[in-house]
């Protein structure tokens, strides 16, 4: 799998040392080192005075740094050619490298440069941050905007589904082809077989290009489907964490059982919590809701890691696909199914906000793995009618159903969607340690 947990680059007329000052910057995603892209043999070991060097990369283990410089993963198809794609974009060729990658599944940011010029490439939901500046004497790029904000730049995010062409005096976007659409869905038992089998797909491409995978599992129906289709595939660590008493660690030990599988109960304490509110606001800021989510990925992936696991695998994405939030069904209520299907589609798009904040919580320890994100599963999903996710009682119908027909015990397929921040416990200490930002 690939060891790399972090980007950046620069290309200038004369400050050389910027590229050094950028990955500093990034120290807490490199517990490994740094490994530069040069023209030479590349550097490891923190060994980042090469001012030859256009691009480095942050190690999250000791690993061979990939072909050309990608923070993340191709999960689809299993045979496409890394290497070959960053020869055809040095070579300009970039509608050829976005037809390419139209058909890619991934969860991917990757930069490469030479003298004079950088090109940035993202996946279709952004899931791997990355940012630029582009200046008349400089072009730099880095997978966290304060690493660029803290040396005086004023940075923006890269397209997602994108090639970003920059030149000292020039910017140029290639958008990558989305997948064909195939056409409202309407039949319920047509969408949910559909779903199955490109959540199996996703789930199966993922643990192909992982390590020692970790699960983090509440017991409620995105995580289930995952540990029933990851657990019949290959070995894995079903994790549950929570505050003593916590909803998670309760119900997520008897949803385990349930489905044959011994979980480890992960129990953390107030000070826990304080600890890693502290390891995340030490770098950048956030507000209450995101600190607490934050929290929780990042002490799941923190265990994971010190379990010697290299991936952890979340549901995150579900709830805006399949209508999982309760606001989808407020929207319904006052407004109508099309107002809904609005909604879910506008939270989609808007999905890389959450994505970034699970990414940096995560990425010292751990590579995050998200079946639900699938390239092929999330454009199914926006084509299933909205009366299939949400109705006056119920959410998630399609999903549910899916779970049905993987024969989920049905005290799983009903249980009522809870939060990770409440409940795990987590929200309420992080409440009553931090004034709302």
């Amino acid at each position: 799998m690939n060891p790399v947990s972090g980007l950046a680059a620069c290309v200038s007329r004369g400050k050389e040392d910027i590229l050094t000052m950028i990955l500093w910057q990034m120290i807490r995603r490199a517990p490994f080192g740094f490994h530069l892209y040069t023209q030479q043999e590349a550097l490891s070991n923190y060994g980042i005075y090469d001012r030859s060097a256009k691009v480095g990369v942050c190690l999250r283990f000791q690993g061979e740094a990939p072909p050309i410089p990608i923070h993340g993963e191709v999960y689809a198809p299993e045979n496409f050619d890394v290497e070959k794609l960053g020869r055809t974009l040095l070579d300009r060729c970039f509608e050829e490298a976005a037809e390419d990658l139209g058909s890619v599944d991934g969860a991917y940011s990757i930069v490469v440069a030479s003298e004079r010029e950088m090109i940035l490439v993202r996946d279709h939901l952004g899931q791997k941050p990355l940012y630029y500046v582009q200046k008349p004497e400089l072009i730099a790029a880095a997978t966290e905007r304060n690493a660029l904000e803290l040396l005086g730049f004023e940075a923006e995010a890269a397209p997602k589904n994108a090639i970003l062409y920059l030149s000292y005096g020039e910017k140029r976007v290639y958008r990558i082809s989305e997948l064909g659409d195939g056409g409202v869905v309407e039949d319920l038992d047509e969408a949910a077989n559909h779903i199955s089998a490109l959540l199996r797909a996703s789930v199966e491409a993922r643990l192909k290009k992982a390590g020692k995978v970790a699960l983090g599992f509440s017991g409620g129906l995105d995580s289930a489907l995952l540990a029933k289709i990851a657990s019949n595939l290959k070995e894995i660590k079903v994790l549950c964490l929570g505050l003593e008493g916590s909803r998670d660690l309760e119900w997520g030990a008897k949803a385990a059982n349930l489905l044959g599988l011994d979980a480890e109960l992960y129990k953390v304490n107030a000070e826990d919590v304080e600890d890693a509110c502290s390891r995340l606001l030490a770098y950048r800021s956030f507000n209450t809701v995101d600190l607490s989510i934050g929290v929780g990925v990042e002490l799941l992936a923190r265990r994971a890691r010190e379990e010697g696991y290299q991936t952890l695998m979340l549901g995150q994405l579900a709830d805006e696909l399949f209508g999982g939030y309760m606001r989808y069904q407020r929207a319904l209520l006052s407004k109508g199914l099309d107002a809904a299907q609005n909604l879910m589609v506008e939270d989609v798009s808007l999905a890389e906000r959450g994505l970034e904040r699970d990414e940096y919580a995560s990425a010292p320890y751990v590579d995050l793995s998200l079946p639900y994100a699938s390239k092929p599963l999330v454009n199914y999903a926006l084509n299933i009618h909205p009366k299939l996710k949400v109705d006056e009682r119920r959410r998630k119908i399609v999903l549910r159903r899916v779970a049905e027909m993987l024969d989920l015990p049905e005290e799983i397929t009903e249980v009522p969607k809870k939060a990770l921040q409440y409940s795990t416990g987590i929200a309420k200490v992080v409440k009553a340690a931090k004034k709302p930002l």
